[in-house]
């Protein structure tokens, strides 16, 4: 599903109008980012938990020149689904 298609299901569903969904879920996604740009975890109860992850540095060997180089530490974003969710899913 593309993001247009999800907005007109959302937008029907919560009876808005397509610009107020759209700013809506612009809203949730920002302050989801901004939560865990944070280091936070943001729990959405029914649905999952977005949480950061600090990966290490590490040494990593270039394929083609063979040289070591040194990945710096970075932080990526771990989504962690809700039991209900994942039962739904599995079709419990």
């Amino acid at each position: 599903m593309d993001n247009k298609r999800f907005i007109e299901i959302l937008s029907e569903r919560v009876g808005l109008d397509k610009d107020r969904t759209s700013r809506v879920i612009d809203q949730l996604c920002e302050v989801i980012s901004e939560t865990v740009t944070q280091e936070d975890c943001v729990v959405i109860s029914s649905f999952g938990s977005f949480e950061p992850k600090k990966k290490m540095e590490r040494v990593v060997m270039h394929p083609s020149s063979g040289k070591k180089l040194l990945v710096p530490p970075r932080l990526t974003l771990g989504f962690k689904p809700s039991t209900l969710l994942k039962n739904e899913i599995k079709g419990i």
